[in-house]
């Protein structure tokens, strides 16, 4: 991961701007505007180059722990969520 600490204020800020999407719940925001919200950085996070998509989820798996619950889930889960691991690439899947 990068010690730039401005890529990691970023990051942060974009990963809890992300959960709050997911995690609000109905009476906050309307789901339909979290949805496209979500499917908006999904298509735009899941459209770089394959090698800039590694980085990024290796960023984030390395802030995940830096998270509180319920967040570090989401947080956990986000780079397979955002379409960043490379589907034909079996080191990014451990599980599988």
């Amino acid at each position: 991961m990068s010690d730039d600490r401005v890529f990691t204020a970023v990051l942060d800020t974009l990963l809890e701007r992300l959960a709050f999407f997911e995690l609000c719940d109905d009476e906050t925001l309307h789901p339909d505007v979290a949805l496209q919200q979500l499917e908006d950085a999904a298509s735009r996070l899941g459209g770089l180059e394959s090698a800039d998509r590694a980085r990024l989820a290796a960023a984030i798996a390395a802030r995940a722990e830096s998270f509180q619950p319920p967040f570090r889930q989401f947080v956990e889960d986000a780079p397979e969520a955002f379409g960043l691991l490379d589907e034909d690439d079996p080191t990014e899947h451990p599980m599988a």
